[in-house]
């Protein structure tokens, strides 16, 4: 699991929510804050958004205001590693119960991290080669991990959008897919139901290590 330390630089107004890590990866986060004052509840949920995150320097999450600070902050970095995706929860509690590292640099803490098998993922994912949208009125997964499947639907459809047969930034997946289809006597129909397909497997190539052993097992049972 890559060790995560969440940092908040106050001496800036902007990119000052950042992370360190010991460990490069591809990781997704979403910030959730909360606040209720003079009887008036205010809430936000930003979209989620993918980073690389790079070993030994400051990855830029956001800019967190002082109007930010006074809110109940949760902030979910997803991180998409080897075996397992590895949910991270940090929560700051206007300030209450962070720590401070040096003037106005702080650490939120960590809440807590569960993670999930990469293979279960792509087991969910299978389910759905067909959809651009993850129905989550049928399963008990832990809100991380419902927001996880919509992020990926997510990106699923901006891939399907993009056009991931003319594409050009998709040509090494597709020669790929040449390969795959080759080596283990695979065809695929030219519909819009490949293009959903593909995109489909692409999530689980880049984002979930799936070999092609595994594609083919799911593909198949699918």
């Amino acid at each position: 699991m890559n060790d995560l330390r969440l940092l908040l630089d106050l001496s800036r107004e902007e990119d000052n929510l950042y992370i360190e890590t010991e460990k490069s990866c591809r990781a997704m986060f979403l910030i959730d804050g909360f606040a209720s004052y003079d009887g008036h509840v205010d809430s936000f949920t930003d979209e989620p958004k993918v980073i690389t995150l790079e070993a030994d320097g400051k990855n830029i999450l956001s800019s967190i205001t002082q109007v930010d600070v006074d809110y109940m902050l949760t902030i979910n970095v997803i991180t998409f590693e080897e075996t397992h995706v590895f949910i991270h929860e940090f929560e700051n509690q206007k300030l209450r119960n962070i720590e401070e590292v040096s003037e106005k640099l702080y650490e939120i803490p960590l809440k807590e991290t569960s993670s999930i098998k990469n293979e279960s993922i792509a087991n969910t994912l299978s389910t759905g080669f067909y959809a651009l949208e993850y129905d989550d009125s049928q399963d008990d997964f832990p809100l991380s991990t419902n927001r996880l499947l919509v992020f990926l639907y997510a990106e699923k459809e901006r891939v399907y959008r993009s056009g991931i047969l003319d594409n050009e930034e998709y040509d090494p997946f597709i020669g790929e897919i040449n390969r795959f289809m080759e080596e283990y006597d695979v065809e695929f129909e030219q519909s819009e139901g490949t293009e959903l397909i593909l995109s489909t497997i692409y999530l689980m190539r880049e984002y979930l290590n799936q070999d092609w052993n595994q594609i083919y097992e799911l593909l198949e049972n699918g």
